[in-house]
């Protein structure tokens, strides 16, 4: 075990830049190991407390994405201050692949916006590529409900095959399925993504990404552009690197 310095409630708090009720909270939560008391119940921490604030503070910057991204993020809280450090490292592991794939999500959307920006798009038919619902919602990360709520407020209208009824996508749905599913996560509303689309299909490219900033004044503050959002995922995944080099350390003073 390595010699440890101890400190306050309020010195962890300053130095993790956090309310003294904060600190508490996360031992309540159990995203800290258990804090020893002193004779007059004051609580003794060390520096293995404090790496862990700090790796709490780390990984809340991903909780933002929601989903299986945020249950692993807490999931390592969880099991880091239980002392499971081989196991947290490997969750860990698995949060940054998701916090990838979900980047890499993001620049495939702001890759389509920006070729609707300025051409037509060209695959204006489903033939050759040719997915089901399941395997859409399963590619994309998407619920059913989310598909069938898209299409119910006329995001995007999805042939059906003549023979038996079922949905048909194509390239061209699943292009549209990209960008509006980054526009939802960036948490854009379904009216602005709606008034966004509709003028694509009305063939009007100048101003289409402005478009979604015409949004009434109580939105505003909820609202940024898909380049934006791309940033934003991308310093989530260094976060997600960070993550895994203070379970390192955190490791090395056990």
């Amino acid at each position: 075990m390595v010699m440890m310095n101890t400190y306050k409630t309020s010195e962890i708090a300053k130095i993790c830049r956090v309310h003294l009720n904060t600190v508490r909270l996360y031992e309540d939560l159990g995203f800290i190991p258990p804090v020893p008391r002193a004779g007059n119940g004051y609580r003794i921490y060390n520096e293995l407390h404090l790496e862990h604030v700090r790796l709490v503070r780390t990984a809340f910057k991903s909780t933002w994405l929601g989903g299986a991204i945020r249950q692993k993020s807490l999931l390592v809280l969880q099991l880091s201050a239980a002392g499971s450090y081989d196991e947290a490292i490997q969750v860990a592991k698995e949060h940054l692949r998701l916090v990838i794939e979900e980047r890499e999500k993001a620049e495939t959307a702001a890759r389509y916006l920006e070729a609707w920006a300025v051409e037509s798009d060209n695959h204006t038919d489903s033939a050759g590529l040719c997915w089901r619902v399941n395997k859409v919602t399963e590619g994309l990360d998407i619920t059913h409900d989310m598909l069938r709520s898209w299409e119910r407020n006329g995001l995007i209208t999805v042939p059906r095959d003549p023979e038996n009824g079922y949905r048909i996508y194509g390239e061209k749905e699943l292009r549209r399925l990209y960008v509006i599913r980054a526009l939802r996560k960036a948490r854009f509303s379904l009216m602005s993504i709606y008034h966004m689309l509709r003028q694509y299909d009305r063939g009007l490219r100048e101003g289409l990404t402005g478009i979604l900033n015409e949004l009434p004044p109580e939105e505003e503050d909820i609202v940024f552009n898909t380049n934006q959002w791309l940033t934003k995922v991308r310093i989530i995944e260094k976060s997600a690197y960070n993550l895994i080099d203070r379970l390192d350390l955190i490791k090395t003073l056990t």
